[in-house]
């Protein structure tokens, strides 16, 4: 019989990729998600009508518990995720990110269900050094913070109650799906900016750095924990694991980048503005992810190949 995986938030960007690539790996799917017309096109973009779909939010603890019937794994990508709509919207953060997370550890305690839950390399906050598993916390705004909740709720279920549980931290994450328009992340709106020949907005001097990993590097990562979860490996449970590049680039370096690929592709007449910096952001963001590559996984994806990628995949060019 088959491995039945959950994915809360199974039609979210991350949530689309991996459950698409599980479904072609054999494992029978079943996605929560809250309607909408997005996720509603996911379904279709993503080809996920194999798995069994449940339309609900995590924050309504009937529905968590109806999802996970029968299952053998939850996978919880749901969350809220965007830092500047969190500083006007606190609340909702938190109920989604903290309450519906505790209904999922709920169901994982009750019913006896190993948990890979994601959280997210916000919880850091700004230090100035190379982010490992065990840096302190330190989130910069309510989402940072309401993920780092979770994160840690989920930790303390593993201590209190002995649920299987591990906590992963992927490190801005880009590709096909992911979201753009004024709520998206900054690569898939600067190339929307660019298609419409607007010039791309840095917010700062475009000093902060990151480090951005593919999609594809990210579910693979995933598909290794799953098969260390199925095996009944002891060494991930209750921790936390760290999933990036190592390789840093500045934002402005980032835009510039982005830039010339579009450039080589006809698309020449955007470019860089700046505008006052934003509230909560972090200027740097750089992991080690040394403990994920002890299981024999590694990036496959620079940035530029992974940038070529999302262009082929998400706008055909």
């Amino acid at each position: 019989m088959n491995k039945r995986i959950l994915i809360t938030g199974g039609t979210g960007f991350q949530g689309s990729n991996l459950s698409k690539s599980l479904l072609a790996k054999g494992f029978d799917v079943t996605i929560l998600n809250t309607p909408g017309i997005k996720n509603d096109k996911n379904i279709k973009r993503f080809q996920l009508k194999k798995a069994k779909t449940v339309w609900g939010s995590i924050n309504n603890k009937d529905i968590v518990f109806k999802a996970c019937q029968d299952v053998d794994l939850i996978i919880n990508t749901a969350a809220k995720i965007h830092v500047d709509d969190s500083i006007q919207n606190p609340t909702k953060y938190f109920q989604t990110n903290v309450m519906g997370t505790h209904n999922v550890c709920e169901a994982a305690r009750e019913l006896n269900i190993p948990l890979m839950h994601i959280s997210t390399c916000e919880v850091y906050g700004y230090q100035d050094d190379v982010l490992k598993e065990d840096s302190p916390l330190m989130p910069n705004s309510p989402y940072a913070a309401s993920k780092a909740a979770a994160d840690r709720m989920v930790y303390a279920y593993y201590v209190t109650y002995g649920i299987k549980a591990c906590i992963i931290r992927p490190f801005n994450v880009f590709g096909f799906g992911q979201k753009d328009g004024k709520c998206g992340a900054v690569i898939p709106r600067w190339t929307s900016m660019i298609l419409n020949n607007e010039d791309i907005m840095i917010y700062g001097e475009g000093n902060q750095s990151r480090e951005f990993i593919h999609i594809n590097d990210v579910v693979s990562a995933y598909e290794v924990l799953i098969e260390k979860i199925f095996r009944g490996d002891k060494d991930i449970e209750g921790q936390v694991i760290n999933i990036g590049t190592g390789v840093e680039i500045t934002i402005k370096e980032l835009a510039t980048t982005l830039i010339k690929i579009m450039a080589e592709r006809g698309y020449s007449n955007s470019s860089i503005k700046y505008k006052e910096a934003r509230l909560g952001e972090v200027k740097k963001f750089i992991s080690n992810s040394d403990y994920m590559k002890s299981f024999n996984w590694d990036v496959k994806y620079n940035l530029e190949k992974g940038l070529i990628n999302y262009l082929k995949q998400e706008h055909k060019i």
